[in-house]
């Protein structure tokens, strides 16, 4: 308990160095009109206004019934320790180096207080639970050792967060949904974040800690977002061998094709679409989406069949094929989507679906990156396709045998351009 009330205090002093970090709305909680002055919250809410902890969503909102992002917490923590360096930048593949975060979870993760969700991912958009929540506080001040009885049924002694459980409940900082359950993957709201940390910071609050938040005053936002898989096109061994073009059809194809190569580049297709797939991800976490990839490294073999699979298993809400193209006319440039026909016998039903989400990402893909708009190819020769359940498109980037074109998709430059324009697409298609 010492050690992180020493942490905080000398945070204190260097608050007057905060003051670029928010808004000059955000000098006081009073301004903001869905935090009433008698809601259980206000006084957390000033306290962190107040030293520059975090700020308001705009001018007279705060969003107290908003779901706290991992990215938010984790923030709002290296602000109250005073935004010291990091010992390295962060070492998470979903946390680019210029991300508005990506200090705060390199302190963090210097520090001890995080260490990712696995495979070498943050999630940074992902609502932050309440074991989450208490996991962090409790590393941040110094994981200390607790005893005394567990009440709650949800919070076993082999969880990671048991002992963070325990020391939040026994100092006051937060407490269990009832009396035998902590409800510890519940998403936090930005009002019990608040809380908690201004209870850690020795605040009192009479009402109890986790009440809920109005809905009437702040609606929660959806959590998570619409889940997107992405398929990099091809790998780094093409797979001769046959299977069905669709369930049962008698027509037979190729597992996986070599792909095209970039004679200008020296790039090969599977490695440029690799590439824009990883910072698609990036991308696409960033804006709140959940994204699942069928390969992150050239070494697999994944059929097409297998490959839209792994979007039917896990009820992708779309599913993106990445691709480039290939003509003996070297003068042959631009993009185009590719989705079945009105008439695919295996599945039609998907076709109004996957033709709007080719539209919308080859409309947003040509915008922002100025290539010339092909057609939309409606056809039932893609396994990839006629095997998936779920929404889905296919985009053929660019044709790495036109030489202008192959050597700008071998660019950051243009890469990254490529990718907003494909998450402009995907939001598009989801309205958001």
């Amino acid at each position: 308990m010492k050690q992180y009330r020493v942490r905080i205090l000398a945070a204190a002093l260097v608050l007057v160095l905060l003051a670029a970090l928010c808004p000059p709305h955000a000098a006081e909680a009073a301004a903001f009109k869905d935090v009433p002055a008698d809601a259980w919250f206000a006084k957390a809410v000033d306290w962190a206004i107040d030293r520059e902890i975090t700020c308001g969503l705009t001018a007279e909102t705060f969003g107290p019934g908003r779901y706290c992002t991992r990215a938010q917490i984790v923030t709002f923590l290296y602000r109250l320790d005073g935004q010291h360096p990091a010992a390295k930048p962060a070492d998470f593949s979903d946390v680019p180096a210029r991300a508005w975060y990506a200090a705060a979870v390199g302190w963090a993760e210097s520090a001890g207080i995080v260490s990712g969700v696995g495979k070498g991912r943050f999630a940074p958009n992902y609502a932050c639970t309440r074991g989450q929540v208490a996991a962090m506080l409790w590393r941040y001040a110094g994981q200390p050792q607790t005893g005394g009885t567990n009440p709650f049924r949800d919070v076993r002694p082999t969880d990671y967060h048991y002992q963070a459980v325990l020391w939040a409940v026994q100092n006051g900082i937060t407490a269990g949904t009832d009396a035998v359950h902590f409800s510890p993957n519940q998403p936090c709201t930005r009002a019990q974040i608040v809380t908690f940390l201004y209870r850690m910071n020795g605040g009192r609050i009479d009402e109890p800690i986790d009440d809920p938040v109005d809905e009437s005053t702040e609606p929660e936002q959806p959590e998570p977002g619409p889940l997107v898989v992405i398929d990099p096109g091809h790998q780094l061994h093409a797979n001769p061998a046959k299977e069905p073009n669709g369930p049962g059809s008698s027509v037979m194809k190729a597992k996986v094709s070599g792909g095209t190569y970039g004679p200008a580049s020296g790039v090969h297709e599977y490695q440029l679409n690799l590439t824009v797939s990883l910072m698609l991800r990036t991308e696409l976490e960033r804006r709140g989406y959940r994204v699942v990839m069928t390969r992150t490294t050239h070494d697999v073999d994944l059929s097409n069949v297998e490959r839209a699979k792994i979007g039917n298993s896990v009820h992708a809400d779309a599913v993106i094929r990445i691709h480039a193209n290939g003509s003996n006319d070297a003068s042959v440039h631009g993009a185009y989507t590719i989705n079945m026909t009105k008439n695919n016998p295996w599945n039609g039903n998907l076709y109004t679906k996957s033709r709007a989400l080719s539209e919308a990402v080859l409309n947003a893909f040509c915008a922002r990156t100025g290539a010339r708009k092909r057609s939309i190819w409606d056809t039932d020769t893609m396994t990839g396709i006629n095997w998936s359940t779920v929404p889905v498109t296919i985009l053929e980037m660019g044709y790495m045998s036109n030489r202008a074109e192959d050597l700008a998709m071998a660019t950051a430059a243009y890469q990254q351009k490529m990718v907003l324009g494909i998450a402009d697409g995907i939001d598009d298609y989801f309205g958001r």
